[in-house]
């Protein structure tokens, strides 16, 4: 009796021990829930439930192509990526890929390594607002990223007045700098006029090497100002092209819509009494936090749900992920896929669901969260009650 009292207590101690080790990085998620449910888009969009498979991995990267990412912001200071080919300020082009010192990415308006915002367009913060939709961490102190783990690439190729600050080819040298330099995801929260061979060619060459190219439908105040306005790069069919919903799950007065939208996001209007909430540089409104609206910001969260997919299994061809989007979003609107909304409202928790249904491979360790720990804990845990059992008995 004292020998099978004994085998009892310790299959009690060593359950313990493996169940206390599953989806240790979920609780977390736990202690910004106040902040979760004050982000209207991540309820929406059910973050929450894709986290409890991932949260990201630092191995992912998305490359935003915007107007320049302060980094000097406190909640993205640990999201920037850094081109570990390079030494800082030796004026050498140490990696070779022609461009010297690109320690945080590259400014192909200025043409320097210093893409984050500087000199008179330090107010501007559309970028860094982009990047915090994307990556703001898992804490208790601000908005939470969609993919909270992930790194970010910052490549600027907008102006101060968030415009074409660079030429069609300048856009594609973007486009190609972040993929030859590891970029996952291409993040284009903007409009070039009209489709052009010169960046196009890129985007194809970005898709070729399994990068997911993210845009936007574009805005009514865009230049012919119609609804059905269509702009590019979010035209072309390889292209990934989001619209914006408002908080009641309409479309976005301000959101352009057609035979080519993809998928819609929550990002709410101006009227709404909700809105998204993001990383500012401080200077911009004396404040690090702002809100703001446009299909700019919904292009983010497509951006990171795929971050997060790749996070999972960066192995599944981009087509195949684009599929899991269109067949898990929350259809609005008509039935199926309509001009208004694409396949319906970006559905994060339902997409990660459907990668562990269809995985073909094991994800690497870098990026498995607390799921696959689980199941694995449970088996072992399963194992030794089960031989304690046969134990116990043969002992009788």
């Amino acid at each position: 009796m004292h020998k099978r009292k004994t085998v009892f207590i310790l299959v009690l101690f060593l359950s313990f021990l493996i169940f206390s080790q599953i989806d240790p990085s979920n609780h977390s998620v736990d202690t910004v829930f106040a902040h979760y449910e004050s982000s209207f888009h991540h309820r929406l969009i059910h973050s929450k439930g894709a986290w409890a498979i991932t949260n990201g991995s630092k191995d992912i990267t998305v490359a935003v192509l915007d107007s320049g990412i302060d980094f000097s912001h406190s909640e993205l200071q640990n999201t920037a990526w850094e081109n570990e080919d390079e030494i800082s300020d030796n004026a050498i082009d140490d990696d070779g890929n022609g461009y010297v010192d690109d320690i945080n990415g590259w400014d192909f308006v200025f043409n320097d390594s210093n893409p984050g915002p500087e000199g008179g367009d330090e107010v501007h913060w559309h970028a860094t607002f982009i990047a915090g939709i994307i990556a703001a961490p898992l804490n208790s102190i601000g908005p939470v990223g969609v993919a909270p783990n992930v790194t970010i690439m910052d490549v600027r190729v907008l102006d101060v007045s968030n415009l074409r600050g660079t030429s069609y080819e300048g856009l594609g040298n973007a486009i190609r700098y972040a993929v030859d330099n590891g970029a996952d995801v291409i993040n284009l929260s903007l409009n070039y006029y009209p489709a052009n061979d010169t960046y196009y060619d890129d985007i194809l060459y970005a898709v070729s090497q399994n990068v997911a190219v993210v845009s936007i439908t574009g805005n009514t105040y865009l230049p012919d100002g119609g609804q059905e306005y269509k702009s590019y790069p979010g035209g072309y069919e390889e292209v990934i092209t989001v619209g914006a919903t408002n908080s009641s799950g309409g479309l976005a007065d301000y959101s352009n819509f057609g035979e080519w939208t993809e998928i819609v996001a929550p990002v709410g209007s101006e009227d709404d009494i909700t809105h998204l909430y993001s990383t500012v540089p401080f200077y911009t409104y004396n404040s690090f936090y702002g809100w703001g609206y446009g299909t700019s910001f919904a292009c983010p969260q497509v951006a990171a749900v795929i971050a997060l997919m790749k996070s999972y299994n960066n192995s599944m061809p981009i087509s195949e992920m684009k599929t899991i989007l269109q067949n898990t979003a929350t259809d609005l609107g008509d039935p199926g896929k309509d001009i208004y909304f694409g396949y319906g409202l970006l559905n994060a928790s339902a997409a990660l669901e459907a990668m562990l249904l269809q995985q073909t491979e094991e994800p690497t360790d870098s990026s498995t969260n607390g799921t696959d720990l689980e199941y694995k804990s449970l088996f072992v845990s399963l194992i030794i009650i089960a031989s304690t059992v046969i134990l116990l008995k043969r002992r009788k």
